[in-house]
């Protein structure tokens, strides 16, 4: 993902005032930057600079509030950059997913309530960095076994901008691994420092843990069952926004499923 000079400058400030000046401060450490790194280190510092313990820490109510609102600060852009850089590489993924599986070469986009916006396909990935731009898809259903937020986009009813708000809202609510694993004492949130730290790019959390040795491959799948055991399930963001009724949904889902039956024939 891109990031400008003056949006990198920031969040290595943001980074050296959560993390510490200690914490080696690259690119590669923002794109393994998760949410549950940045909250335990926020923690920490919270405690360090919160004006309510200042009597304890013997200084001044009025300074540390001020280093404590730097801290929030901090804390805020880098959740949100981990945000918007997930919702990126979602978009990323899936769309090189659907291109290397069927004729997408040229969708033609329906009218949208939300909005309609002409989708071009000439420029190269174009759409990933249009968080507007939205298309409905018109083609036939590809002849495949499809999971239900794809076949809910092939068959037209929901647009590609909808299909990444569920995705995101699904991974963004599920528990990530490295906190099952804290919460079973498999490692330590130092563990899930260091882990977050040295994964090499596009590598899962699990995957660099079972790497490195702190976890057996038995642990990793027992930790990625229970990950999906807790995630709501996919279909409740369109019941949750309104898009879809219960009733809806499942009589699509046994469209889907019918339709995955046929793809294996």
């Amino acid at each position: 993902m891109f990031i400008n000079q003056t949006s990198s400058s920031e969040l290595f400030q943001a980074c050296e005032t959560i993390f510490g000046h200690e914490a080696k401060i690259s690119p590669d450490f923002l794109e393994c930057l998760q949410p549950i790194g940045i909250k335990t280190a926020f923690r920490k510092r919270a405690l360090e600079t919160h004006p309510d313990r200042a009597k304890a820490l013997g200084t001044f109510a009025g300074d540390l509030n001020a280093e404590f609102i730097n801290v929030r600060q901090a804390y805020e852009r880098l959740l949100s950059f981990v945000e918007t850089r997930s919702e990126d590489t979602i978009s990323a993924s899936i769309f090189d997913e659907f291109r290397t599986k069927q004729n997408y070469s040229n969708p033609s986009p329906k009218s949208s309530f939300h909005q309609n916006t002409q989708y071009k396909t000439g420029q190269k990935k174009a759409h990933h960095n249009k968080k507007h731009a939205d298309h409905f898809y018109s083609g036939s259903i590809p002849n495949d076994n499809l999971m239900l937020g794809q076949f809910l986009y092939y068959s037209g009813q929901i647009s590609w901008k909808t299909l990444i708000e569920a995705i995101c809202w699904q991974r963004r609510q599920r528990p990530l691994i490295g906190q099952i694993a804290v919460t079973w004492g498999l490692i330590s949130y130092h563990d899930v420092l260091r882990i977050l730290n040295i994964r090499t790019f596009d590598e899962k959390f699990g995957e660099c843990a079972l790497r490195i040795g702190y976890i057996s491959g038995f642990e990793q799948l027992a930790l990625v069952g229970k990950q999906k055991k807790l995630q709501q399930p996919f279909g409740e963001y369109f019941i949750k926004k309104g898009i879809l009724s219960s009733t809806d949904l499942m009589s699509i889902s046994q469209k889907q499923q019918l339709h995955n039956m046929k793809s294996h024939r």
